[in-house]
């Protein structure tokens, strides 16, 4: 099992390092070196999402005959431009999407796995607590 992440806030890199810790691996970065943070670039990143742009990043190369998790937030309703990149190179139908949203659903999941194909269909939810995000 491989588990990879994008995270701006830190809140997909504490699910993704979770996630990792229950298939006793480690969770492995997708970079791509830009600061999203700030009102500006927040709008930047939304409207590079919304436009469905790949920009580099940079990434361990997982080994596609495994299963790859992907931990990544929801921007504008898809996927954050350097997760694009990822999928676009590795496929979707190698990974198991585990999207972080505080309201918003992904339009576009076809061809993803599902999480319920890794957990089983007896999902417990954590709290916020033990997930590390209070």
């Amino acid at each position: 099992m491989q588990v990879y992440y994008f995270s701006r806030t830190g809140r997909s890199k504490a699910i993704a390092d979770q996630l990792a810790s229950r298939y006793h691996t480690a969770a492995r970065v997708i970079d791509d070196h830009k600061n999203w943070k700030g009102k500006g670039n927040y709008m930047k990143a939304a409207i590079m999402a919304l436009m469905g742009k790949a920009i580099p990043a940079d990434y361990t190369e997982p080994d596609i005959s495994d299963e790859i998790i992907v931990v990544f937030p929801l921007w504008a309703g898809t996927m954050p431009p350097g997760i694009k990149t990822f999928v676009n190179t590795v496929g979707k139908e190698n990974i198991t999407a585990v999207i972080t949203s505080l309201g918003s659903t992904m339009k576009r999941r076809d061809g993803f796995k599902k999480v319920i194909d890794l957990v089983g269909e007896d999902i417990t939810a954590p709290d916020n607590e033990e997930l590390g995000i209070v």
